[in-house]
């Protein structure tokens, strides 16, 4: 048969069949990040950064007279802010998100004023766009708005710190500081019955001091978790969400009975170096032959780099465990069944969502073995909870001890380092108005 007159192809009609989409001639390549990529060049200006920042710390909670108190503030909000990062890390690295860039690149993405992987103690974050990001309404800023955001790069993160820090003082203090004040208050009424020999009211000054030290115990129950929550929103409002903090607590019982441990240690640690350096006649600062210009400079030099190297390390690895215990009881709730994904934290949704890290509880089979669970667990929980408030009140108790050893008068009482405000503001009163004792 001739095939002369049959066409080369059959026509074919476009919507008889459907087309498929053509296949790309190699899968998407991930952006690479703008930051510095070479590995070793990398490495060394995350090395600097975290030295850097290591020591604008240590000098924050360092002893400067009066003016220490005001920049360990400015630590505690960077403290809060670290452990945001912290969290928030921890769960990226659990989302189908971390495939698309880094964890800065999702960070930026927040917004211009998101959380940041490492935070800065003065220079403005996202220098590149912090001029000329839009406003909260979306739209450019104008001209005064601009040069206003330009001065405010050198310190913009040191205010940013300092708010934060002072939000976080503010909540804390609302539940800890009644029973810090009472704890002063039966301190001193304490001794000031035993100078001048009131023994009938003496009941007094023990009753208000036991008082102080149960609802600080009490209070220390909630406050570690409430600060992380705290820390993980930005929100001051969150400290006080307690069905939920509480919530978190029971989820990582043990781990958090981990945490007071660590941080009776530390404050345990804090007391051995203040009583080795402000008691102990070995100690070359107490040499009465020194004149107080040099026996505050010997002070000066070996508080420095217990600060640095003990003190302030010790401070950032109870904020490190407090950011991980919390990231995981948050996950755990979820998983449980005990908090939907809904009723969280704004903040947190907003944060989840865009990580798609979409957490599905798991159902329990109710059986004798739930039943057995149940019981074992409730009576372990008992266990533990009287484990937590035995460290505490060992916590008090090695408070009561360390005045006994070397008395602070009120301050002492109103401010635990390691809990509160880290300013580690050791060195004796007179060495600073330049007389021996």
């Amino acid at each position: 048969m001739s095939t002369s007159h049959l066409p080369e192809a059959l026509p074919i009609d476009a919507g008889a069949f459907p087309v498929a989409e053509p296949i790309p001639s190699a899968l998407p390549v991930r952006r690479p990040s703008t930051a510095i990529r070479h590995p070793v060049l990398h490495g060394f200006a995350v090395l600097f950064g975290w030295i850097w920042r290591w020591y604008v710390g240590a000098v924050m909670c360092f002893n400067w007279f009066v003016v220490s108190y005001f920049t360990s503030i400015v630590a505690v909000g960077w403290s809060y802010r670290w452990m945001q990062a912290i969290v928030l890390r921890g769960w990226w690295k659990q989302s189908p998100r971390r495939r698309e860039g880094t964890f800065a690149d999702f960070c930026d993405s927040l917004g211009q004023d998101g959380p940041v992987p490492r935070p800065r103690w003065f220079l403005r974050e996202r220098l590149t766009t912090a001029i000329d990001h839009p406003t909260r309404g979306g739209t450019p800023p104008s001209g005064l708005r601009k040069v206003g955001r330009a001065l405010s790069l050198p310190w913009y993160s040191l205010w940013v710190n300092f708010k934060t820090g002072l939000a976080g003082l503010f909540c804390t203090y609302l539940l800890t500081g009644w029973g810090c004040l009472l704890m002063a208050f039966g301190w001193e009424y304490g001794w000031l019955t035993s100078i001048n020999r009131y023994y009938e009211q003496a009941f007094v000054g023990v009753s208000t001091f036991l008082l102080g030290a149960l609802l600080f115990i009490l209070a220390m129950f909630y406050v570690p978790m409430a600060q992380a929550h705290q820390a993980a929103t930005g929100q001051a409002r969150a400290f006080f969400e307690f069905r939920f903090v509480r919530r978190l607590v029971r989820a990582r019982l043990t781990a958090y009975i981990g945490l007071a441990a660590l941080t009776g240690f530390t404050s345990l640690v804090l007391m051995i170096v203040v009583l080795s350096l402000t008691v102990s006649e070995n100690f070359p600062g107490n040499d009465r032959s020194l004149s107080p210009q040099e026996g505050l400079a010997i002070f000066w030099q070996y508080f420095f780099w217990f600060t640095l190297l003990l003190l302030f390390p010790l401070y950032l690895l109870q904020r490190f465990v407090a950011a991980v215990v919390y990231r995981s009881a948050v996950l755990k709730v979820l998983r449980q069944g005990k908090v939907t994904q809904a009723e969280l934290n704004p903040v947190l949704r907003g944060w989840l969502d865009k990580m798609d890290l979409r957490i599905i509880p798991r159902a329990e089979t109710v059986g004798l073995g739930w039943y057995a669970r149940l019981t074992t667990r409730f009576a372990y929980r008992r266990v533990l909870f009287t484990a937590l408030f035995l460290l505490w009140l060992a916590f008090t108790f090695r408070l009561l001890v360390g005045h006994f050893l070397r008395s602070q008068p009120v301050v002492g009482f109103l401010n635990q380092p390691m809990i509160q405000l880290p300013c580690f503001d050791f060195i004796p009163d007179h060495l600073y108005l330049g007389r021996n004792e």
